[in-house]
């Protein structure tokens, strides 16, 4: 674990939304981020929780955790390296760190872009402005620090059928729906799969990237998600 005892690091970044911000539930199921596959953000106001449920889901050799107040450049540079050590199966890095410094966060720029084979990055945040936009532009973000209302979608996944899947899109046409309202459909997508722990195989995953850049591409909300749902289906 590295630590640093530096707490009175400049903010040097100004908040901007992400592509996409998912109100996440209090835990996250462990098998979903290492089938996603996806390095994410995740805002968390209780860091001691977020790491003890880490290191009580994960073995050892499988996540290592950076426990910092500023993650600096010195920092950044260890985890590079650490990210470089080659590996056959997935390995969660995860950073807790108050304040990102700003020279730390461009030096990770390319690697959380393009991370090694088998590494996942987690990046812990106390709040959006503690990154840097363009870093917020490459990841998915789960919202862990408040509590949300949302109503969970009306589709049952674990019995996902062609025809439901088409009558469901049918009725997204039908009502209109705003692109705001599918992002919003989108992530209680990912909930219920969160929440069902459904596996998603590499198809899935590239038709949930599809999905979400063809809502910010203003695409009907029906049309963007339909491959997503069809990919679902068992069977």
């Amino acid at each position: 674990m590295v630590l640093d005892s530096s707490k009175n690091a400049k903010e040097t970044t100004q908040q901007q939304e992400s592509k996409a911000t998912f109100h996440a539930p209090s835990k996250i199921n462990p098998q979903f981020i290492t089938t996603f596959k996806k390095s994410c953000i995740i805002i968390s106001n209780d860091y001691e929780s977020e790491k003890n449920y880490l290191r009580n889901t994960y073995a050892k050799e499988d996540i290592r955790i950076y426990d910092l107040e500023e993650l600096k450049i010195d920092n950044a540079h260890e985890i590079i390296e650490e990210a470089h050590i080659a590996t056959t199966k997935d390995k969660i890095i995860a950073i807790f760190a108050f304040s990102y410094n700003h020279y730390a966060q461009n030096a990770l720029l390319k690697i959380l872009e393009e991370p090694p084979s088998h590494i996942i990055f987690m990046l812990y945040i106390t709040a959006r402005n503690k990154l840097i936009p363009t870093i917020f532009s490459r990841l998915v973000v789960f919202n862990k620090s408040k509590k949300t209302h949302t109503k969970p979608i009306n589709l049952d996944l674990t019995r996902l059928t062609i025809p439901m899947v088409y009558e469901y899109v049918n009725k997204l046409e039908k009502e209109h729906i705003s692109y705001e309202q599918g992002r919003n459909i989108l992530s209680q997508i990912l909930d219920s799969i969160i929440a069902h722990n459904i596996l998603l195989d590499e198809g899935g995953l590239e038709r949930f990237d599809l999905a979400l850049k063809a809502l910010y591409s203003k695409q009907s909300v029906h049309i963007a998600l339909l491959p997503l749902l069809l990919s679902l289906v068992k069977g």
